[in-house]
């Protein structure tokens, strides 16, 4: 009796569609790690730890909270954020300016990276091109943004 396995050659289609699907999602990893380190890293360092009293860092236990708000992390990349941000780990003071110039799709890839490669979101449903380009449309002001990251860090 011969066992039928997926991905045999018998397969091929389906072989070469996971592969696709696989290598796309991979690529799409790496392609937000290539933008952070070009466009975010100068303030928030290579490894995303942050710049002491400037730059708050981006992996943190708080970023479990923050999946649960996923308008926050693509509103403050589309709008930017000024002023004191308090965490588990200091104050900081600061500018960050918005990264509306980057695409959708960078945007996205960015924040995706940023859930799942650096602060390991189990089950982080992945942000499309398609949600940011919603969310250009009518981005949250800072004074919402702000009030969102109070809420959810309250939790």
């Amino acid at each position: 009796m011969m066992t039928k396995h997926f991905f045999s050659p018998r397969r091929p289609v389906l072989f070469a569609v996971a592969l696709l699907l696989c290598s796309g999602a991979t690529q799409a990893m790496e392609n937000g790690e290539n933008i952070f380190q070009n466009n975010c890293a100068v303030c928030h360092q290579p490894q995303a730890q942050g710049m002491a009293g400037l730059a708050p860092p981006l992996k943190s236990a708080q970023w479990g909270k923050y999946a649960t708000a996923r308008r926050y992390v693509p509103g403050v990349l589309l709008g930017g954020m000024n002023g004191s941000i308090a965490l588990e780990n200091g104050n900081f003071i600061g500018v960050m300016p918005p990264q509306n110039r980057l695409s959708d799709e960078e945007i996205a890839a960015v924040a995706n990276y940023l859930f799942v490669t650096v602060n390991a979101q189990p089950g982080w449903k992945e942000f499309k091109a398609d949600d940011i380009a919603a969310m250009r449309q009518n981005p949250p002001a800072m004074s919402a943004l702000r009030a969102l990251r109070k809420q959810v860090l309250a939790k």
